[in-house]
């Protein structure tokens, strides 16, 4: 397992690395350190399980995602977290979808399923798991959602995360997921994002993937408006980061060469061109033009893509270059943003939407810019 000794290896570097200088290898603002050795978060057994999920009723039922079926928790503590149920593991492969493509605010499926089936599952992916969960224990940042626990049994594999009380920035925005456009007033979000809100969860994003990229030297794989997580005082913690998939293997190709390591999930509207035509990422910098994305989500309130089939990136930029900023505000603002504000910001998202990978700003970059609007 070199790629397992690799990457506990950099968290350890960069770890004694910023003890002992004065100035750290990573820095952002942050109310605990960034990485943290802790111990592994506890392994529940099955009654735990069952009775924190109230037996996976259909109550409890948050939404699916690839191979994963998410269930609200009460752990012992009286914690809520997010019980993401795995199913079987991918055929041949080491590698597996631990993470939802969903939210704790998804909108719940009428119909009950019971947990995915397991008969797939080996000695060794459980024991590959278990690394996972240890992995997983040393990502400590206030933007990264956390792992709580864990249930790993014969039938029955089980992450538990931290479980995002205002839901998603997706939901937030656009309404929930499932609905149609032509939705009722009731049913719309509840909450519209002050100019204020709008840039410290643009902020917060950027540090966690900054977090990602930078110290534990992975990608996020899926930087979307879904996978951003609200928190009390609607703060943003990234959740669905996706390390286990890309560590590289012995002779694999590593930092920033074009590599492909597995197919992507869809996710519309968010694909860098250089993904779209070739099927090849470049390690981060698809992440940067991800949050591009993300960041003009934020300040349109529209979607990547639209019922007509209507691409934000190309509806918006050449309004950003014009300095137009009330053609593409979200209207749901009014007249309570700086448009010089907006405008670096929206100036920001274009720098990370160009259409060469290695032009676009590292995520430190990025959320350095954006601190530094936030500050003024």
């Amino acid at each position: 397992m070199e790629w397992a000794t690799s990457f506990f290896g950099r968290l350890m570097k960069s770890d004694s690395s910023s003890s002992t200088s004065s100035t750290p290898w990573f820095a952002v603002d942050s109310t605990e350190p960034l990485l943290t050795f802790v111990d592994v978060p506890p392994e529940l057994t099955v009654r735990d399980l069952n009775k924190a999920t109230r037996s996976f009723s259909a109550a409890r039922l948050i939404g699916r995602g690839h191979n994963v079926t998410v269930y609200k928790a009460v752990l012992p503590s009286g914690t809520a977290a997010a019980a993401k149920v795995l199913g079987t593991p991918p055929s041949g492969a080491w590698s597996m979808c631990w993470c939802s493509r969903c939210s704790s605010k998804a909108a719940v499926c009428k119909k009950l399923a019971p947990p995915p089936p397991s008969g797939a599952w080996t000695a060794s992916h459980d024991a590959f798991l278990r690394q996972q969960v240890s992995v997983l224990s040393m990502l400590r940042h206030d933007n990264l959602v956390r792992l709580l626990g864990y249930t790993i049994a014969p039938d029955l594999r089980v992450l538990l995360f931290e479980f995002a009380t205002a839901g998603t920035l997706h939901d937030i925005l656009h309404g929930p997921r499932g609905e149609p456009e032509q939705c009722s007033s009731a049913s719309r979000p509840a909450v519209t994002l002050s100019w204020a809100q709008r840039r410290q969860i643009a902020l917060d994003v950027a540090r966690g993937l900054q977090y990602l990229h930078e110290a534990a030297a992975v990608s996020h794989w899926g930087v979307r408006s879904t996978n951003v997580l609200l928190f009390e005082g609607l703060r943003a913690k990234i959740g669905s980061y996706d390390v286990f998939e890309q560590l590289p293997r012995p002779g694999e190709q590593g930092g920033d060469t074009l590599v492909a390591k597995r197919t992507l999930v869809p996710t519309c509207g968010y694909l860098p061109l250089e993904y779209l035509m070739t099927g090849l990422r470049v390690p981060r910098k698809a992440d940067v033009y991800s949050f591009g994305v993300v960041l003009l989500e934020l300040l349109t309130g529209r979607k990547p893509i639209d019922m007509d089939n209507h691409k934000l990136v190309t509806w918006a930029i050449p309004l950003v270059r014009k300095g137009e900023v009330e053609q593409w505000i979200d209207p749901k603002l009014g007249t309570q943003y700086p448009p010089a504000g907006a405008l670096m910001l929206a100036r920001i998202a274009e720098q990370c939407l160009h259409q060469c990978p290695r032009s676009r700003p590292s995520m430190g970059a990025v959320a350095q810019m954006i601190s530094d609007i936030v500050r003024d």
